[in-house]
């Protein structure tokens, strides 16, 4: 059963506790020494690992994509807590290990998200536009997967139901964006606020643990997510080429610039508007997890976020002096579903 998770953590705590392994890594220092670098997980977060000591053999452990038991000391480095491992070993059966304490999930219900996904889709009155989300949206095995499908690997919306939360969020902003704007296509910009991420359904693969998948890494979201608005339209008869284009371009630029992986810059008035919003979103996410989950209340600023190069202020965390800090509580699981994963089964396969 699982007592401490990574958001609890502190310096000079012990670490005797069960994490997944997100990857692992083998290492040499600059004095020569092998060493492993790791990430271990739960649902509450991510944090570092070291093993400076039995490397070879605590490797055969800490195999990605499992669970696994670990002895350690939380130690700080360059601001940052990692853990300092000692040993580890594979889950046994009577540890009666449960799934849901290292599936991070959206703090919202999942089928109101997408409800409100829907009526924004229904909400669009262009008609091969409209018919275009209707391919996707309504299609029972996408909607499956599209609710249930995290944003990122670790940047923001890094869980299940990330893709949904991120999405609407853009999509909430877009329309209301239009409304101030009046010149501005609503249609067209409400369209590829609900498409611009789809390629991310085949560039992610989501298990214990969040990492690309082989078309993730060889194509990437953005390239994929313009060929399924180029396969959608195609199978649309009359689809207009001029607005398939649009909605390709959204797809294309709304990571604005050719070092952050778009190919082409926003070149409509409405991918200019998705580009800004979009990052205004993820920035945003990034900035108030870190404000929110920084415990340390002697601080004024919080950690660097590496995403964004620099650390923020946190004026509402400040307490008055000698105000001890509340514990920290988990998040809720997503699920109470408890598996064996000593033994190999169906059900945890599946989420490998």
């Amino acid at each position: 059963m699982k007592k401490m998770y990574i958001q609890q953590l502190r310096e000079k705590d012990i670490a005797s506790d069960f994490y997944a392994v997100a990857q692992c890594v083998r290492k040499t220092s600059s004095k020569g020494q092998t060493y492993l670098d790791v990430q271990f997980s739960d649902r509450t977060g991510r944090i570092i690992g070291r093993v400076w000591n039995n490397a070879d053999r605590i490797a055969g452990v800490l195999v990605p994509g499992t669970i696994v038991r670990v002895e350690a000391v939380v130690d700080s480095y360059q601001g940052e807590l990692q853990l300092n491992v000692s040993d580890a070993r594979a889950v046994r059966p009577q540890d009666k290990v449960t799934l849901g304490d290292f599936l991070a999930k959206t703090p919202h219900d999942i089928t109101d998200l997408y409800r409100q996904i829907l009526e924004y889709k229904n909400s669009v009155a262009q008609p091969f536009a409209r018919a275009l989300l209707d391919t996707f949206f309504d299609d029972e095995e996408f909607a499956k997967q599209f609710r249930d499908q995290p944003a990122a690997k670790s940047m923001h919306h890094a869980y299940v139901g990330g893709l949904l939360e991120h999405t609407l969020s853009v999509a909430r902003a877009c329309d209301a964006l239009a409304k101030q704007y009046d010149y501005l296509d609503r249609d067209l910009l409400v369209s590829g606020a609900l498409i611009h991420d789809i390629g991310k359904m085949k560039e992610l693969a989501a298990g214990l643990t969040i990492d690309y998948s082989i078309p993730g890494q060889l194509v990437g979201h953005i390239s994929i997510g313009a060929e399924m608005v180029a396969s959608a339209a195609a199978g649309i008869k009359g689809f207009p080429d001029q607005l398939k284009w649009q909605l390709q371009h959204f797809v294309l630029s709304h990571h604005g610039e050719l070092e952050f992986g778009s190919p082409v810059r926003p070149a409509t008035l409405e991918a200019l508007v998705l580009h800004a919003v979009d990052n205004l979103d993820a920035k945003l996410f990034q900035a108030r997890k870190a404000i929110t989950e920084d415990t340390n209340r002697d601080a004024a600023f919080t950690p660097r976020i590496f995403g964004l190069d620099r650390a923020f202020y946190k004026p509402a965390t400040q307490a008055p002096a000698g105000d001890a800090a509340a514990p920290v509580a988990p998040p809720p699981a997503p699920s109470k579903q408890e598996l064996d994963l000593g033994t190999s089964s169906p059900a945890q396969e599946s989420l490998l």
